[in-house]
């Protein structure tokens, strides 16, 4: 632990702070309580012992400093068995112990320890509550231009959370993770974020979905049940492919945006929500209200603003660190890293299903390879013969070489790869790679200090 020691007793000073240096804790000290008070402002402690008679400014004055700037740090005071008082009056105002004068060093050890293993606990749940807030609340990832414009109309839509948002993109490229964005950037992000997909349901089924319904309402509707649109009352509900809803949900759906009354299933009766409607498609809705698709009133209702999601191929730049990020999930076990080459083939492949295919990549890979480097050798062939990479290698060869140049270099790369993956199969074992490509071992031996494999 890193302790903040104020004593203006030498002695006592100097026999604490070599008891707690042998216990291997970083020990600074302080003469009175001002100077604790003008260390404390410049570092961070996680533990500050101090006497409470000291000049200039006194133990409880300290105390009293730190909890107003709102420094938690915990405080051990130190008194005088005649002023036990003190520290009565210390612990009310938020100390976390006291000892009394001369200190029993291993009843210090033991408030030391006591107050390592809660600051040890807080730490951890810190730690949790962020991984699982990690989870809840994706980070959106990327630097480019695309994505920065992204990030920053998010923020705009943010801070206006009674405005419907429509959010556009192709399969894959992050609605769900946008609208999870919005949400946890505004004002509602302690409120539920429900999410309901429009095209996964019958018609009938997601009204009753949506809507709830009270008992007898429909065959089977045995007990009343609250609808989405009602859980997610004070937060927000995130349409899916809203595009999907048929005509007379989409009805059902204006009426909502309207006046924010539903009426579930099965009663006359209606209750006002306070919700934010986040909705998302891939195709644009005022070309769905062209072909006549999609009511144009609510239209003008949910788009008010929107949002499009740029395809992969738009932001290919942020493919590095896109794998980087789903290589360190939690949820990847075994933890690979690629190649320059591997990479380069990646960053110019065409990811049609775009940031969920790299991630279903990154989960697959890591499964299946046989080693924690990948090489571009080791990338499945589909993405190895569409990467444009590859294609503008081949493209290069043919017009930049004539025939014998040409295919001394496609020898000399094929020999490259094939040892470099018989090689990396047998585990760098000579004899069993000479024997199983059917070369001697000196002809082995003289190809890999040629290519420098070695």
């Amino acid at each position: 632990m890193k302790i903040l020691l104020a004593d203006d007793d030498e002695t006592i000073r100097r026999g604490i702070e070599v008891f707690l240096t042998n216990l291997h804790h970083s020990v600074l000290s302080a003469t009175n309580g001002k100077e604790a008070l003008s260390v404390s402002e410049r570092e961070n402690f996680d533990l500050i012992i101090s006497d409470v008679q000291m000049p200039e400014l006194s133990g409880i004055e300290l105390l009293n400093a730190l909890r107003k700037n709102e420094n938690p740090v915990p405080v051990i005071i130190i008194t005088a068995f005649a002023t036990i008082e003190d520290a009565v009056m210390a612990m009310k105002m938020g100390a976390s112990d006291y000892l009394t004068k001369p200190p029993n060093l291993e009843e210090l050890q033991l408030k030391i320890g006591k107050i390592e293993k809660e600051l040890k606990l807080k730490r951890e749940n810190a730690e949790l509550k962020e991984r699982l807030r990690r989870i809840d609340s994706p980070e959106i990832i990327g630097e480019s231009a695309a994505i920065a414009e992204v990030k920053k109309m998010i923020g705009k839509v943010a801070l206006r959370d009674d405005v419907p948002v429509m959010i556009y993109g192709a399969s894959g490229t992050g609605k769900e993770l946008a609208a999870k964005a919005i949400h946890n950037s505004g004002e509602r992000k302690d409120k539920p974020f429900v999410e309901v997909n429009c095209a996964a349901m019958p018609d009938e089924l997601l009204e009753s979905e949506l809507f709830g319904y009270v008992k007898g309402a429909f065959t089977g509707a045995v007990k009343d049940k609250d609808g989405l649109l009602k859980a997610a009352d004070g937060g927000t509900l995130f349409l899916d492919e809203v595009g999907e809803m048929s005509p007379r949900l989409q009805a059902k759906l204006l009426r909502v945006l309207q006046d924010f009354k539903i009426q579930p299933l099965g009663t006359t009766k209606s209750f006002h929500v306070d919700i934010r409607i986040i909705g998302a498609n891939n195709i644009r809705l005022q070309d769905l209200v062209a072909n006549n698709k999609f009511r144009e009133d609510l239209f003008y209702r949910i788009n008010v603003a929107e949002i499009t999601l740029p395809p992969l191929a738009d932001r290919k730049e942020d493919i590095p660190l896109l794998l980087e990020h789903f290589i360190s999930s939690p949820r990847i076990k075994k933890k690979i890293r690629f190649t320059k080459e591997a990479l380069d083939v990646l960053v110019n492949y065409n990811w049609r299903g775009n940031v969920r295919e790299l991630e279903n990549f990154v989960k697959s890979i890591s499964v299946f390879a046989e080693e924690n480097r990948i090489d571009k050798i080791d990338l499945p062939g589909h993405i190895l013969n569409e990467s444009y990479a590859f294609k503008h290698e081949w493209n290069y060869l043919f017009a930049n070489k004539n025939f014998q140049e040409a295919q001394k270099k496609v020898l000399r790369d094929f020999e490259i790869n094939f040892l470099k993956f018989h090689l990396k199969r047998h585990n760098g074992n000579i004899s069993r790679t000479a024997e199983a490509i059917g070369l001697s071992r000196a002809s082995l031996h003289k190809k890999i200090n040629e290519y420098g494999l070695g």
